[in-house]
C-alpha cells in the first residue's frame, strides 16, 4: 500500500528513536548519543549507538542501521507497512486506508489458514489408526489425552506428500505451501510434505494463531536429525516465539520457568506448572528475553544437566539481564531434567527446589569453584583470579557484596579482593576502548566492506567522500554549490557516487534528505553505511568544504594501474601532463 509521506514523517515525529529503542535496549546516555547492547547480535560490550539528532541507530559491531521504522521492522520482524502501523499505534494515530489486496498481507493469512489445517490434519491422524505408535509414544512419556488435546499435539503420516494433498484439496496452491514451509520442492518437480513420520509440536503465537511446527523423530526407523522445524517465514521467526507462551502468559505468577525442550514444557503443565516456556534453539535470543520481560520480572533456567546445557545457561544470562530480568538457576540433582525428575519425586519437591534455586550470580560463583581444587594455595590463586574477573563485570554494589564472601570463603583480607576486582574492571574498560577503536579503524578501513567494496583501495578519496556527503548531509544548503562544482563522475567508489546523486536529486525536487526519505532508494545494507557515514566522528564545519572537494578531485584525477589499459599511449601521455601541471 502507498502511504503518504507526510504521514510517515508524523509517525516518526511522534516516536522519538532513543524513546523507542530505550523500550527495547538498555541505553546508558553519552553526549549526543546513547549505547547499549546490539538486539541483532550477541556482545559483551555495548557496539549499539542511538544517534538522537539524526535520529538513526547504528552497531558498530554488526553494521545494522537505519531509523526508528528500521529498527522496528528488524527488531519486530515487520515489513515496512506493518512497522509503520507499530509506530502508528504506538503513538495513538489512525492509520491511513488500508490496501485490502495487499499481495504480503494476503500470503501471511494464507500462511495462518495452513497452519491451522495443518495443526487439525497432524492432530486427527495421530488418532488414526496409522498413528497408533505415535500415540503410544507420548502416552509413554505419561501424556494425558487431556494434554495432548491441550497443547494440539499431532502426528505426521509416513508419506511424502499426504498433507500436501490435504491443502491442495482445500484450494491452497503449490507456492503457498512452499511460503508456508509445510512443503518443499522435490527432484522431481513436485512438492514434499517438510514432516513425515514425527510426533508433531504446534507453536502458537501469542494471540492463538498457530505459526510454525517441530516434528521429533520418536523411532530409530525415521531418516533424518531428531528434530525438523519450520523455518522463518512471512509470520514466523523462531527467535521471537516461545514455546507454550501463549498459556504462559496467563500465569498469575510473576516468574516463568524456562525449560531447554517442548516434552519439559509439556510435562511441567501438566504437572500444575503453567508457567514453563521453552526457547526455540539452543540459547535465549534478546528477542525471546524482552518478551518474557513484558510478563514477568523473574526467570528461572532449567536445563539439561549436561555441558552443553550448562553452556546455554552461561548464555543466556546477560542477555535475559539486559532484558531487565531477575535471572535465577535450576539446579537439577538425581535426575537429567525436569519431566524425570516430577516423574521420580513429583511436583511438590519440583516446587521446592524451583524455591530455592540460587541466583545468576552465585550459580556463575559455584561454576568457577567447580573447575579447581580451592584447599590447595594453587587452586586457591586461579579461583581468585577467575572470580575476581567474573565480579568486574557486575555493578559497584554486587563487586562489594560477593567481594565479602569470597574474602570470607577464602580467609583472605576484603581489600585484597577488591583491589583485584577494581584490577579487572580497569581491564576491561580499556579492552572495551580498544575494541571500540579497532571496530571503527574497520569500518573507516573499509575491510569487509561488502556495500563500498571499492573503499580499502581508494581509502584516502572514500574517506573524503564519506566526510563529503557527511558535511552536506547535516548543511544541505551547500548541496547546490557541491553539485555546480563537483561531479558525480569524479567520485572514487561507485557507492558514494550514487548516495551523492540521490541527495543532488531530491534537493532539486525541494525534498530535506533524511534516513526514511532514503530507505525507498537504497537496499537495508547500503542504509546502514549511510548512517555510519551522516554519523561520523568528522569535523562538519562549512569551512571544511572546499578542502574536502579539493581532496576528491585530486582522488578522481590520479591514474590507477587498473586504469592504464583503458588508455592509448597519446591519451596516458597526456594524462601525465595533466597530472605534473596540478602538482606544480
Amino acid at each position: 500500500m502507498a502511504i503518504p509521506f507526510e504521514f510517515i514523517n508524523e509517525v516518526k515525529e511522534r516516536n522519538d528513536i532513543t524513546d523507542v529503542i530505550g523500550s527495547y535496549v538498555n541505553l546508558k546516555r553519552n553526549g549526543r548519543t546513547s549505547k547499549g547492547l546490539c538486539p541483532f547480535h550477541s556482545e559483551k560490550t555495548p557496539s549499539f549507538t542511538v544517534f538522537s539528532d539524526t535520529s538513526s541507530f547504528y552497531c558498530f559491531g554488526c553494521q545494522t542501521g537505519g531509523d526508528v521504522i528500521g529498527f522496528i521492522r528488524k527488531i519486530e520482524n515487520l515489513d515496512y507497512v506493518e512497522a509503520i502501523k507499530f509506530l502508528a499505534n504506538r503513538a495513538g494515530m489512525q492509520m491511513v486506508e488500508e490496501n485490502k489486496n495487499d499481495g504480503l498481507s494476503q500470503m501471511r493469512l494464507k500462511i495462518r489458514e495452513q497452519n491451522r489445517e495443518a495443526g487439525k490434519f497432524f492432530y486427527h491422524a495421530l488418532y488414526s489408526p496409522q498413528g497408533r505408535q505415535a500415540l503410544d509414544y507420548f502416552h509413554s512419556r505419561g501424556l494425558s489425552d487431556e494434554t495432548i488435546r491441550h497443547f494440539g499435539l499431532g502426528w505426521s503420516p509416513d508419506d511424502w506428500d499426504a498433507l500436501t494433498r490435504h491443502l491442495q484439496k482445500l484450494g491452497y496452491k503449490r507456492e503457498e505451501i512452499l511460503a508456508a514451509d509445510l512443503g518443499y520442492n522435490s527432484r522431481s518437480g513436485g512438492v514434499i510434505d517438510r514432516f513425515r513420520n514425527r510426533v508433531m509440536f504446534p507453536i502458537i503465537d501469542l494471540q492463538g494463531n498457530v505459526t510454525a511446527f517441530g516434528g521429533r523423530r520418536f523411532t530409530e526407523d525415521v531418516k533424518g536429525g531428531k528434530y525438523v522445524n519450520t523455518g522463518d517465514t512471512l509470520i514466523y521467526k523462531k527467535t521471537n516465539h516461545l514455546f507454550a507462551m501463549n498459556f504462559a502468559k496467563n500465569n498469575k505468577n510473576d516468574e516463568l520457568i524456562l525449560c531447554e525442550g517442548y516434552m519439559d514444557v509439556i510435562a511441567l503443565h501438566q504437572a500444575g506448572f503453567t508457567n514453563a516456556v521453552a526457547a526455540l534453539g539452543t540459547a535465549v535470543t534478546p528477542q525471546q528475553a524482552r518478551l518474557m520481560a513484558k510478563y514477568v520480572s523473574r526467570v528461572v533456567l532449567s536445563q539439561d544437566g549436561d555441558e552443553a546445557g550448562q553452556k546455554s545457561i552461561v548464555r543466556s544470562i546477560p542477555i535475559m539481564k539486559e532484558a531487565g530480568l531477575d535471572v535465577r538457576v535450576l539446579q537439577i540433582t538425581g535426575a537429567k531434567d525436569p519431566d524425570e525428575f516430577i516423574k521420580k519425586y513429583g511436583p511438590e519437591r519440583f516446587k521446592r527446589l524451583v524455591d530455592g534455586c540460587s541466583n545468576d550470580i552465585e550459580y556463575s560463583i559455584a561454576r568457577i569453584e567447580n573447575k579447581y581444587d580451592i584447599s590447595t594455595d594453587d587452586g586457591r590463586l586461579h579461583y581468585l583470579r577467575d572470580v575476581c574477573d567474573f565480579l568486574g563485570g557486575l555493578g559497584a554494589l554486587e563487586r562489594e557484596v560477593y567481594a565479602a564472601r569470597i574474602s570470607d570463603k577464602l580467609k583472605t583480607d576484603k581489600s585484597a579482593v577488591l583491589s583485584q576486582i577494581n584490577a579487572s574492571v580497569r581491564r576491561r574498560k580499556f579492552n572495551e576502548k580498544r575494541r571500540e577503536f579497532r571496530e571503527m579503524a574497520q569500518a573507516s578501513a573499509g575491510i569487509g566492506d561488502r556495500v563500498n567494496p571499492q573503499r580499502s583501495s581508494n581509502l584516502r578519496g572514500a574517506s573524503a567522500e564519506d566526510a563529503f556527503l557527511e558535511l552536506i548531509y547535516h548543511h544541505q544548503n551547500l548541496i547546490e554549490r557541491a553539485a555546480a562544482e563537483i561531479k558525480p563522475e569524479e567520485f572514487v567508489t561507485d557507492f558514494s557516487r550514487r548516495v551523492y546523486e540521490k541527495f543532488i536529486e531530491l534537493h532539486a525536487l525541494g525534498e530535506e534528505i533524511s534516513v526514511g526519505l532514503l530507505e525507498q532508494q537504497f537496499s537495508e545494507s547500503e542504509i546502514s553505511e549511510i548512517v555510519r557515514i551522516i554519523n561520523g566522528e568528522g569535523m562538519r564545519g562549512t569551512s571544511d568544504f572546499g578542502h574536502l572537494m579539493a581532496v576528491i578531485k585530486e582522488e578522481s584525477s590520479r591514474i590507477k594501474p587498473s586504469d592504464v589499459n583503458k588508455f592509448s599511449n597519446d591519451e596516458l601521455l597526456e594524462q601525465m601532463k595533466l597530472l605534473r601541471r596540478k602538482k606544480s
